[in-house]
């Protein structure tokens, strides 16, 4: 089995113990399909939210592969590692998550229907998914005010479909270097998050349903944030 590594948070909003806590910690666990973009990400909206005093009793534990399994990240072998680790690790309350691209098919020889299929096989299984179509760079995009109107709908079909345009970028990396000036795949700068808000209203213009996004532009990285922002257990 792989050996996986786990990288806990400062997620605990609460720096001393709490007297009659009616329910525990819950921990989440999350693997990533990406090793750049969608950690930093991620680590930048946990110092977000402490900016914004979001308060919780959440555990973010980031799930990291080792060095030999660093290129094992098809959708199918996350699932993998993800099932493996939670029968080892024995959490009943764990909330365990996989991030990943609807674009991780583009080189099937049935894209929607490898896509579609991965779903069912995940279905039930306790695992959940979130997902960005065509790539987490849809999620980024929406970041900035009037994203859907200005970025989005204008460039719909060619952000679905997301060719590589130049050896460093595809269609919608390129736009983002346009947009906000810097490179996706080489990190997300500081302060970006500052304008979560932005992202958080035009994700109401893309779907957040999985499976529709096997034909339509859509994240539901949203919804994880709205989710982790309501766990006002006490």
């Amino acid at each position: 089995m792989m050996a996986i590594r786990e990288r806990v948070s400062l997620y605990n909003r609460y720096l001393k113990p709490r007297v009659g806590t009616v329910q525990p910690f819950r921990t989440y666990y999350l693997i990533m399909e990406g090793t750049n973009t969608e950690p930093s990400y991620f680590r930048l909206l946990e110092r977000e939210l402490l900016r914004r005093r979001v308060r919780n009793s959440i555990a973010i534990v980031y799930l990291e592969r080792t060095a030999r399994d660093r290129g094992s990240n098809t959708p199918r072998q996350l699932y993998g590692f993800l099932q493996a680790f939670r029968k080892e690790k024995n959490d009943p309350g764990g909330v365990y998550f996989m991030v990943f691209d609807r674009d991780s098919y583009k080189n099937h020889p049935d894209p929607k229907q490898s896509y579609l299929d991965f779903l069912k096989i995940i279905k039930g299984s306790g695992i959940r998914i979130l997902v960005t179509s065509p790539c987490f760079e849809i999620w980024l995009l929406l970041h900035r005010k009037n994203a859907y109107g200005e970025l989005v709908l204008p460039n719909e079909r060619n952000l679905f479909r997301n060719k590589r345009i130049s050896p460093a970028h595809t269609y919608i990396s390129r736009l983002v270097v346009s947009a906000f000036g810097f490179n996706p795949k080489a990190g997300i700068p500081e302060g970006f998050l500052k304008n979560l808000d932005h992202a958080m209203e035009e994700s109401k213009n893309l779907t957040s349903d999985p499976a529709e996004m096997a034909e339509k532009l859509g994240e539901n990285i949203s919804d994880f944030i709205r989710e982790i922002c309501s766990d006002l257990r006490y």
